[in-house]
């Protein structure tokens, strides 16, 4: 891993969407809150924060029918491992719901529509690839005035197989035509960094996000910031 990140090396920066450009960290920990709250499940919440944005990516990406003929495989969280399968479908529902609900006060980062911005002026392509259905992250960029930044936007409906596998990494920089070496994917989960990887591609870890830090390092990413000021100031923006 290296904290040197020299923005001059790369043509094509791609973004993950939450976690990275909106903060959904309130809407997670709000709806994991509500949701022991209501089922009278004892747990560290802090310990699950990120098991449970995997799950929502999840459920928001693949049709009702497959989640009920796979329950047990698709929510494999440990805290439910004990529960029917009836149990789960309706905890994992109740969850969904309560954060679809706090989602819609979400905002993006502080200073990400700047970095966002500089980075264009200093020549680059940006794209995005999230998990989530490409219809929900273009909704999000339009109430922020940000879709006309982006030369693509990939999302669960786009590509075959969901981060961390490296499809829809690959699909973008196909259609883009650009080096792998001169592509940077910014993201703040485990799954980001497995898939650029995958995809021969650096990765900058944004560690404010739903992974821990020691989390991340393990991954082992080519570069980790604490937070997003962190990472602007690395590439000569301030704010």
């Amino acid at each position: 891993m290296n904290q040197k990140l020299n923005i001059d090396d790369f043509k094509l920066i791609i973004f993950d969407m939450d976690g990275v450009i909106l903060n959904i960290f309130d809407a997670i920990q709000q709806s994991l809150k509500d949701t022991i709250e209501k089922y009278k499940i004892n747990i560290d919440i802090q310990k699950y924060l990120g098991d449970i944005a995997l799950l929502i990516e999840k459920l928001q990406a693949i049709p009702i029918p497959k989640i009920i003929l796979n329950t047990k495989e698709l929510i494999n969280i440990e805290f439910l491992k004990d529960r029917t399968v009836l149990q789960v479908l309706r905890i994992a529902s109740f969850m969904y719901s309560q954060f679809k609900s706090y989602k819609e006060n979400s905002n993006i980062y502080t200073g990400i529509d700047g970095i966002i911005k500089y980075l264009v002026q200093k020549g680059k392509n940006l794209a995005i690839l999230s998990n989530n259905p490409r219809i929900s992250v273009i909704e999000s960029l339009e109430k922020f005035g940000l879709t006309k930044y982006f030369d693509l936007i990939y999302g669960a409906n786009d590509v075959e197989n969901l981060k961390p596998s490296p499809d829809g990494l690959l699909k973008i920089i196909n259609e883009l035509g650009i080096p792998n070496k001169k592509v940077l994917f910014i993201g703040d989960m485990k799954s980001d960094i497995i898939a650029a990887k995958a995809a021969n591609i650096k990765v900058a870890s944004i560690a404010s996000g739903l992974n821990k830090k020691e989390e991340l390092l393990r991954e082992n990413p080519d570069f980790i910031f604490d937070d997003l000021k962190q990472f602007a100031t690395s590439i000569g923006f301030y704010f």
